[in-house]
């Protein structure tokens, strides 16, 4: 057993269907040499403590079993430890393990014994860190950017906010997580018959706005409701920022020798 290693398993796997996964995965651990101590998550047992409980027994490095669910259990304070984050994503859904590079299941044992770390930015939407980005969809909302200007979606849209993520559809290329930046995308709405009429006129529809930041504000003259990473977030007001430099992750890669900035398609 690593003393330097926990694990932290979501509750769900406690459920038979994971049982013969969790215990190949402690198997191939063991193998790795990566066996470490393990905590599991419940319903009345809060996430900080435990993971704080194994920084002070002097673990270095705390490794997330579970889904992006479990992630967002632990993201809101854990870039504020003094530790690298681990990953194995066992079930769906998995979208921020793609960002990362790692595959789900088993496999996911061999990134981790590779041990490629990165340090990452993060953003902060208020007091609540977020890993890949924040969205807002059907919006009117208004972004002010370093307190220089403001974009607004007078007439409805979408508006995405990403440190390490695709805006609003897969097909976007990555945020650059490393550049000390955030990057707004915002998407005008478009009602259907109007593009239509566009189409036929050979005109071109509005096209979707991209401005990189370090700090915002986004105001709403009504309830708005998004997304930061998977957390479910309501307000009429936020603050945005970025935090260069803060977390400490091990990530995959899609082939020996490629550099982060190309990861991000830049």
């Amino acid at each position: 057993m690593n003393p330097a290693y926990a694990y932290i398993y979501d509750d769900f796997l406690i459920e038979k269907p994971y049982q013969d996964i969790l215990d190949s995965l402690e198997t191939r651990l063991a193998t790795l040499g990566l066996g470490g101590r393990i905590g599991r998550l419940t319903l009345f047992r809060n996430a900080q403590e435990l993971v704080e409980d194994f920084v002070r027994q002097g673990v270095k490095t705390i490794v997330i079993v579970g889904n992006d669910n479990t992630l967002d259990k632990v993201m809101w304070f854990m870039p504020d430890l003094s530790v690298t984050m681990g990953y194995i994503p066992l079930a769906e859904p998995s979208g921020i393990a793609q960002l990362l590079n790692i595959p789900t299941g088993l496999a996911a044992c061999d990134v981790l014994s590779a041990r490629l770390i990165e340090t990452l930015d993060v953003a902060k939407l208020n007091d609540r860190y977020f890993l890949s980005e924040v969205t807002f969809e059907n919006t009117t909302a208004t972004l002010t950017v370093d307190g220089k200007y403001s974009l607004s979606l007078t007439k409805g849209g979408n508006l995405s906010i990403r440190n390490l993520g695709r805006a609003l559809t897969a097909e976007g290329h990555l945020a650059n997580a490393q550049d000390g930046l955030l990057e707004a995308v915002i998407s005008p709405q478009i009602p259907s018959a109007k593009t239509r009429l566009w189409t036929k006129l050979k005109v071109v529809p509005p096209q979707e706005t991209k401005v990189t930041f370090r700090a915002g504000e986004i105001v709403s003259q009504q309830p708005l409701g998004g997304q930061a990473d998977r957390f479910s977030v309501s307000g009429f007001k936020f603050s945005v920022s970025v935090v260069p430099q803060k977390f400490r992750i091990i990530m995959g890669r899609k082939h020996v020798g490629q550099s982060l900035a190309a990861a991000y398609g830049e």
